[in-house]
């Protein structure tokens, strides 16, 4: 689904760009227990203006990112702000629920604030699973149900909301044999990995 109205222009905003660097991309990576590789190729779902990706590449300066949204806007807006990073940084439009990608593609997985923006979320797992190498990993947080209260469910639109609940239960569906779920009514942050090779 393509951000609406007051959303896009929050996610679009100064304001994101600095609670992201400051806040939401150090509360995640710590989540990690530093379980991020140094050097990987990874696939950003959902990547907005380019905010995430512009935090991890500095961060992390041996990662090669392929960032995608579903909103064309929004590859644009990401890719002026990721052009300094090279050849280190792919940008491409793109489903969570069909990803453009053969299986075993990216070491890494990267969703965050998405997947209440995507109907069949559960696809879009499953997809991930798909084109992570054996022992890859997805790192997704997101909103839950609880959250949309009715204010914020008009202000910030999901296409469908979930429970934590129905996350545990789709994550080893979908192909991840470990993961660890963090959070409660209203978030969520989820570390989980495809099997190694054997």
């Amino acid at each position: 689904m393509k951000l609406q109205g007051l959303e896009k222009r929050f996610c679009s905003s100064g304001l994101w760009r600095v609670a992201t660097q400051r806040a939401v991309i150090p509360w995640i990576v710590s989540f990690t227990d530093n379980e991020l590789p140094d050097d990987a190729d990874v696939l950003e779902v959902g990547c907005g203006g380019g905010f995430n990706a512009e935090t991890f590449l500095r961060r992390f300066p041996n990662w090669r990112l392929t960032a995608t949204d579903y909103d064309p806007e929004m590859v644009e807006l990401a890719r002026r702000r990721l052009t300094r990073f090279g050849d280190r940084v792919a940008l491409d439009q793109a489903d969570a629920t069909a990803l453009p990608y053969p299986n075993a593609s990216f070491d890494l997985v990267l969703s965050i604030g998405v997947l209440h923006h995507v109907g069949a979320w559960e696809d879009a797992l499953v997809q991930a699973a798909r084109v992570l190498r054996p022992g890859g990993a997805l790192l997704a947080v997101d909103l839950l149900d609880g959250f949309f209260i009715r204010p914020l469910r008009r202000a910030f639109p999901p296409v469908r909301t979930y429970t934590s609940m129905q996350v545990l239960g789709a994550i080893p569906r979908a192909g991840f044999v470990r993961y660890r779920l963090h959070g409660g009514r209203l978030w969520y942050r989820l570390l989980g990995q495809t099997a190694p090779r054997p």
